[in-house]
């Protein structure tokens, strides 16, 4: 968890350089630069909110807002990309409400003008917790929350068993929009992209402690907290092999607003704002709603699934997104026919949820009349911050798995368009009987097992190979000319199968070898190694659960060979030293426990050196000492001298072969070497073994071919 900052971003987000660029441009376009607080509390109309003195506003024609400006009173906060539409303060004491209607009555130039309305967790407003939407604090995941989450009725009555037979969801990436993640839950690990948060305008969606929390037990009772990270791991459930772009739209009190929804719609479609790039979700995720409908939102999330209907209504159109994303929307928990927006905007490829019960009813707080579907909502058991499970209630659960049921269709079926997917889901799920207000409730394997007849495994397709390699091993979408780069090699040996395994086998082995894996994953495991040595009893320095969001942490913003990766990568490896050295883990290996404040300079040094099993020369051990001698408690000094016993050359060489092997486990197989199936480090072993054999020559070793072309990997696709 990261801590709430002393001014967070409730509502505003600071405008770039574009922007003041533009607002000089208009001449004379008053420009407020956003604060990082809010510029006032909202303002309640009895039903929900919206930002005092806030309006969102679409014109006609950019070229207009100078004059609508200043004829409104109004001051510039900041424009949605390079389109006409824009975040604009009310600079004249009107009520929002007002100025919106008075703007939206200059229809020669106005085409929506809204108050910036709020949104909410549905768990977390308008309903009280107690009633049928409260969350338990389950068991921690190492004492059988796992088990506990991965046996639950949800996941037996969509019978996502048989439909994991056909297809886990890999290759596809569902964005989530909500309170952030816990990226530290074993629940997530290895299924977290690089995310955002726009509430505090940053690259951490992590939760946050609502105001007067300092634990787990405090936030539950006073806000929705925890309610991202329970809305993530119920797409993991629902699509295991699925990848999760966490982002961040509602603090820690469970309340957004449409602009910032509107800014991570369009980062969720492309976070790097390169279209040649195919990072984009494929599916997203909306757990919250508000009774205010959006002209302008409604647009956004008609593009977004690539509606023609709605794309024509605007004047200003804009190219279609890399792939149109199939939206799935919480319908909300006020138990009537009250439309909730935005699941109520009705765009084709947007599926509108509803929640069940176990019994196959429709449960008593869910909207009903007009939801697409419903999905299991009541007592469902998911990932909760701070290493354990939880049992929530509501829509908010019942949309995160019918939105990975749309990935596991998606990745099934790749060429259906978001109306199919949305219409194959509803037409596939079951009618329960008697008759409900929502007539289908999903059915997962229903959905996906038919496409299993002649299918082929995805990653026997050159592209979508590569491309897992980059989403398991990079953690993030490939770049174009990587992404081609890597393909041709393979694709050059056309029919010639033994050319394309021994080209697809050195492309798999690229990866670990590569420069941006050697300063991210392999860096990770020597900072385990320098810090702890290894696990007691096994070979290792580190578990799966702890590698992964590290090494993604690590990685985040960085794509060796784009201008400035260096200087990103050191940044990101000093930043999580830091945090290494002060954090504590859930799984016991903390540093400050390893080295108490107290510990002197030659006993840190000296047990760090000892841990990764490196002599040091007389002048190597000197420096560090003294670097660390000033002040042996100090973080950064402590981190300093960590990172750099981490980056010994003696140690990057003399852990290379162990680090490669492990690797194989976490990059392919998802798993700790001792997870299920095996039950020890006899394959672990077996494989180093080979590896040494053969003087670190994984060819001749013949160990990344024989996991690409195990059961056990190609089992995470769909083994047809």
């Amino acid at each position: 968890m990261k801590e709430s900052p002393p001014m967070c971003r409730k509502f505003l987000r600071p405008a770039g350089l574009l922007a003041l660029a533009l607002a000089l441009l208009w001449g004379g376009v008053p420009f407020d630069a956003p604060a990082r607080a809010s510029s006032g509390p909202p303002v309640d109309n009895g039903q929900d909110a919206y930002i005092k003195n806030e309006v969102n506003l679409k014109l006609l024609n950019a070229a207009d807002l100078d004059a609508v400006a200043q004829q409104f009173n109004l001051q510039l906060i900041e424009q949605f990309g390079k389109r006409p539409i824009f975040r604009m303060r009310v600079m004249d004491g009107t009520d929002a409400q007002a100025k919106a209607a008075a703007l939206a009555a200059d229809t020669t130039r106005v085409q929506f003008a809204e108050p910036n309305f709020t949104s909410g967790a549905p768990e977390g407003s308008g309903v009280s917790w107690s009633v049928g939407v409260s969350w338990s604090v389950g068991v921690s995941w190492s004492v059988g929350g796992e088990a506990q989450y991965g046996s639950q009725w949800a996941q037996n009555i969509l019978r996502l068993a048989e439909a994991h037979k056909v297809t886990k969801g890999a290759g596809v990436i569902v964005a989530v929009l909500d309170t952030g993640v816990d990226r530290r839950h074993p629940a997530l690990a290895g299924r977290l992209l690089r995310g955002h948060d726009f509430v505090d305008d940053d690259d951490d969606p992590s939760e946050e402690f609502p105001p007067g929390a300092t634990t787990v037990e405090e936030a539950r009772h006073l806000g929705p907290y925890g309610h991202g990270t329970h809305v993530a791991g119920l797409v993991a459930l629902a699509a295991p092999e699925a990848k999760i772009m966490p982002l961040r739209v509602l603090d820690s009190q469970g309340v957004g607003n449409n602009w910032v929804l509107l800014e991570a719609l369009r980062y969720a479609l492309d976070p790097d704002g390169d279209p040649s790039t195919d990072d984009g979700a494929h599916v997203i995720n909306m757990s919250l709603a508000s009774v205010h409908k959006s002209g302008i939102l409604r647009q956004i999330i008609g593009e977004a699934c690539g509606d023609k209907g709605i794309e024509s209504e605007d004047p200003t159109p804009v190219a279609p997104p890399a792939h149109p994303a199939v939206v799935a929307v919480a319908a909300g928990n006020q138990s009537s026919t009250l439309s909730m927006y935005p699941a109520a905007e009705n765009a084709k490829g947007e599926i509108s949820v509803g929640a069940s019960s176990q019994s196959d009813a429709l449960s008593a707080f869910s909207e009903r009349g007009w939801p697409t579907v419903m999905a299991p909502g009541e007592g469902i058991v998911s990932s909760v911050p701070g290493g354990g499970t939880g049992t929530w209630a509501g829509t908010s659960m019942a949309s995160p798995l019918v939105a990975g049921e749309a990935a596991l269709v998606r990745a099934s079926s790749p060429g259906l368009s978001p109306e199919d997917v949305v219409k194959r889901i509803h037409d596939t799920g079951v009618r329960p009987q008697p008759q409900q207000l929502i007539d289908r409730r999903v059915d997962a394997a229903a959905a996906v097992v038919p496409f299993a007849n002649g299918t082929s495994s995805p990653v026997d397709a050159t592209p979508d190979f590569v491309r897992q390699h980059y989403l398991d091993f990079l953690n993030r979408a490939p770049d174009a000319s990587g992404l081609d780069f890597w393909s041709k090699g393979i694709n050059d040996c056309g029919a010639d199968a033994a050319c394309v395994q021994v080209r697809r086998v050195n492309t798999s082995a690229a990866f670990f070898l590569s420069i941006e894996f050697q300063n991210t994953g392999y860096f990770v495991y020597r900072m385990y190694k320098t810090a702890f040595g290894n696990l007691a009893g096994k070979p290792v320095p580190v578990r799966y659960e702890d590698f992964m969001p590290d090494t993604q942490k690590i990685g985040e913003g960085v794509v060796v060979g784009q201008a400035g990766w260096e200087q990103k990568i050191e940044a990101n490896q000093k930043a999580f030293a830091l945090d290494f050295v002060t954090r504590q883990s859930l799984n016991g290996q903390n540093f400050g426990g390893a080295f108490p404040a107290g510990t002197g300079a030659g006993e840190i040094v000296g047990k760090m050196f000892t841990n990764a099993g490196v002599k040091p020369t007389d002048a190597e051990r000197q420096s560090l000492l003294d670097e660390l001698a000033p002040n042996p408690d100090s973080a950064t000094l402590r981190a300093d001298v960590l990172k750099k016993i981490a980056e010994h050359p003696s140690l990057v060489s003399q852990e290379k072969n162990r680090a490669f092997v492990l690797a194989q486990y976490f990059g392919y197989l998802r798993r700790n070497p001792d997870g299920g199936p095996d039950t020890d480090f006899t394959g672990y072993n077996f494989w180093l073994s080979k590896l040494e054999q053969f003087g670190g020559d994984f060819q001749k070793a013949e160990m990344v071919r024989a996991f690409i072309e195990s059961d056990e990997y190609r089992a995470r696709f769909g083994h047809f």
